[in-house]
């Protein structure tokens, strides 16, 4: 990797930092939706993992994760086979603006504020009727939520859940 391709990874990783959703988040976002076996899961920033694995065990449907950066985008990896869902879970180490959204039919995102409009733009763009999208304390812009919830974990912070319906 030469100076200039460290550096762009080094400023990517810095606007996208690592936002772990606790696992009662996770659990109230995925009992939002329904997902039938033919349809395919997304997690766009899929860190550790967590939300694909939990998502695989609960629907036993296809989960595709987008993790830039290539550490966790690895962890991710070797989580969803500790966890006996590998053969459900493909992990993508690549920016999530950068790949094609549009085949999937479940989304969910816990975004950093700084790049809402920007998501939420590829969102309205991307995905077609009917998708569904999870979304993890900032709500899209321009899109209204179908469903909201409130999530407080121990006094400490109210995590907000958003179901969109495209």
């Amino acid at each position: 990797m030469n100076a200039d391709s460290a550096a762009a990874l080094v400023r990517r990783l810095l606007e996208f930092p690592y936002l772990p959703s606790s696992l009662s988040v996770i659990d109230a976002a995925l009992n939002m939706v329904e997902v039938k076996p033919k349809e395919i899961f997304a997690d766009l920033g899929c860190g550790d993992g967590t939300v694909l694995v939990r998502a695989a065990e609960k629907f036993r449907t296809y989960c595709v994760g987008f993790e830039i950066n290539p550490s966790l985008a690895l962890l991710a990896r070797r989580k969803a086979k500790t966890f006996g869902v590998g053969f459900l879970v493909d992990v993508v180490c690549a920016d999530l603006f950068t790949v094609d959204i549009s085949k999937f039919n479940v989304i969910y995102v816990y975004p950093f504020p700084t790049i809402i409009d920007k998501l939420s733009e590829k969102i309205t763009q991307e995905c077609s009727k009917g998708t569904r999208i999870l979304v993890h304390d900032y709500p899209l812009k321009g899109l209204n939520p179908a469903k909201s919830a409130k999530i407080s974990e121990k006094g400490f912070h109210t995590h907000s859940i958003y179901l969109y319906i495209i």
